[in-house]
């Protein structure tokens, strides 16, 4: 087992960890942005260096610097968490070049699954069904030829994206010609890579995924599945363990894609398989290598603690394969920064309450700044009951006791949500936010 992680991220994702490697005795290293340096995280952990100012890429993605941060506090292995690092397979060989463990799979297969158009490439290799797109394409003569043969509407997205980055709709080939360089710019700017791909925009479907993990062995384990079809501007607001819309049938049939993929792949750790389900069939979207933002509703239906096993199964601790039993429905929210009215997105936390009677992951506390240069992600709220009609009315409960005061969120939104006919009825695909704000997609 490794004796000292340290953790190459911030916030709530950092604290969790912190959490796992404290049940296993392993001391711990934060890494923080000068701005941060009186979080929770960095007072949780054992130790900590600052790596940077302010901004992300000056700090949690200066791969240099925490390297050396690593070196210099005896480390012998990191964790990436989710976001930032996660899914860069430079730093992945960075990090065994420098002699330390890697928390997620070898370097060459985070760089197949990073980039979309090549892991769509890979599913149809596994006999994966992907939906109807384009790849490789060079200019944007290739790209009006592929949306005419397509369709519109059609989705144009950057192939090293991620986080709803990076993505856009669109209705003809007017919207095309100015759209592409605008999302080739975004994609530069975020990813350090302009290649985009097309494809075919299903009109009616839902997301789901599939949690699993896997040993040094090739021991697969499938730890469940989960909805996340309740997204804003690509990003997930609602997550719910297991997807309840699936019969026994779909479920397997959605099993046995996973395993058909993870088949085929030299994979150690956890790793979350997202489809697209539309009139019944499934549709590979992407491989997510890494900690899932949503691993907790998985954590409360199976019992199990995903952080805790995905640093054994690092360490080299063998599992057992099949699929994990999972119990009951669980049901996340995330409770995001957010502009309303007088209230910025950003600014001091005068007032942070969440109800004791639910999971809260959070990296703040009363009195904190939520500042600009980070995700949006305030807590994630969470609760788990016999049925989804249950676990929907205590999470009604739930968010009629938070108080938060200082800062705009999306408090307001979740709320209406969860009282929804359609959504209380299941009646929902990954248009449902959009069309319910009357958002132009």
């Amino acid at each position: 087992m490794f004796k000292k992680i340290l953790i190459a991220n911030r916030g709530e994702v950092a604290l969790r960890i912190i959490q796992a490697c404290r049940q296993l005795n392993i001391a711990t290293v934060a890494v923080y942005a000068k701005v941060e340096q009186h979080s929770l995280f960095v007072q949780q952990a054992d130790e900590a260096y600052c790596v940077g100012p302010d901004t992300a890429p000056s700090s949690y993605l200066n791969r240099e610097g925490i390297l050396m941060a690593a070196l210099l506090s005896g480390a012998d292995a990191i964790h990436p968490g989710y976001g930032f690092l996660a899914e860069d397979a430079l730093f992945a060989k960075m990090c065994a070049e420098c002699g330390l463990t890697f928390i997620g799979p070898q370097p060459e297969t985070i760089a197949l699954l990073a980039d979309k158009a090549a892991a769509k490439t890979y599913a149809q290799q596994q006999d994966v069904p992907v939906i109807p797109g384009g790849s490789g394409l060079k200019d944007e003569a290739a790209l009006r030829q592929t949306a005419a043969r397509l369709g519109y509407p059609v989705m144009l997205k950057a192939s090293f994206g991620g986080g709803g980055k990076g993505m856009r709709v669109l209705s003809s080939e007017r919207e095309l010609q100015h759209q592409y360089h605008l999302i080739q710019e975004e994609a530069r700017q975020a990813f350090l890579n302009d290649a985009v791909y097309l494809e075919k925009y299903l009109t009616r479907a839902r997301h789901i995924e599939v949690q699993v993990l896997q040993d040094q062995a090739g021991h697969l384990q499938l730890l469940g599945d989960r909805e996340c079809s309740l997204q804003r501007n690509h990003q997930k607001v609602v997550e719910e363990s297991p997807a309840a819309i699936l019969t026994p049938a779909e479920r397997e049939n959605l099993y046995q894609l996973a395993r058909q993929i993870m088949a085929g792949l030299d994979y150690v750790g956890l790793g979350t398989l997202e489809f697209l389900f539309a009139e019944h069939h499934f549709y590979f979207l992407e491989m997510n290598t890494r900690l899932q933002v949503e691993h907790a509703v998985t954590e409360l239906t199976t019992g199990m603690d995903l952080v805790v096993t995905q640093i054994e199964v690092a360490a080299g601790k063998l599992i057992k394969p099949g699929v994990q039993t999972f119990k009951g429905h669980a049901i996340e929210v995330r409770l995001n920064a957010q502009a309303q009215g007088a209230l910025l997105a950003t600014g001091r936390l005068e007032t942070f309450r969440l109800f004791t009677g639910a999971r809260v992951d959070t990296g703040y506390r009363e009195g904190d700044q939520i500042l600009p240069y980070y995700d949006a992600l305030v807590a994630k709220i969470l609760v788990k009951q016999p049925t989804r009609k249950k676990a929907i009315e205590k999470l009604q409960r739930c968010l009629q006791h938070v108080q938060i005061k200082g800062i705009g969120t999306n408090l307001a939104t979740l709320t209406q949500i969860m009282a929804l006919p359609s959504y209380q009825a299941n009646l929902v695909d990954i248009h449902f936010l959009a069309h319910l704000a009357g958002d132009a997609q």
